[in-house]
């Protein structure tokens, strides 16, 4: 029996995303006191809103991503059972894999597991990287490595980083 394998939340992409809404919240805040000034009112609600939006997305950017990276939690295990998104609650069994790839994206990659069977997520349901600490090559050679030994297949080709 393999040992289980987990990758934990990433900080990293926690205080990026952060830096991020940070820049946003405080150039909507800068333009909302610009129409303050001017007494330019619906300048003031349309951009305080914005503001208010942003800053909640950020309370729930800490609450949901930054504080479970800083607690030290688990964000994608493998088990011989299958694989556990803790970041979006999906439990995959290795029974129902079909293959697993991975699909480069611009701010991060996802494992797309190819399912042998139609399910509630569709045929294929792709897990981001985005939250899970690690080199995105190294997570998907990690999780492509244990699926094999977990089902037995032998691959010709090795897959590089």
């Amino acid at each position: 029996m393999p040992q289980i394998i987990q990758f934990r939340y990433s900080k990293k992409a926690g205080f990026t995303g952060m830096a991020v809404l940070l820049i946003f919240i405080c150039l909507l805040l800068t333009t909302t006191i610009r129409n303050y000034n001017a007494h330019d009112m619906l300048g003031i609600v349309i951009f305080g809103v914005f503001a208010l939006l942003f800053i909640a997305v950020m309370g729930l950017m800490i609450v949901t991503r930054l504080m479970p990276a800083f607690k030290g939690e688990v964000a994608l295990e493998l088990d011989e059972h299958g694989v556990k998104d803790y970041i979006r609650n999906i439990i995959l069994d290795w029974k129902d894999v079909e293959d697993i790839g991975l699909k480069p994206g611009r701010s991060s990659a996802m494992l797309i597991f190819e399912l042998k069977f139609e399910s509630d997520f569709g045929k294929t349901v792709a897990v981001s990287l985005r939250w899970v600490e690690g080199n995105e090559n190294e997570v998907y050679n990690t999780v492509l490595a244990y699926f094999d030994e977990i089902e037995g297949i032998v691959r010709e080709d090795e897959i590089s980083d």
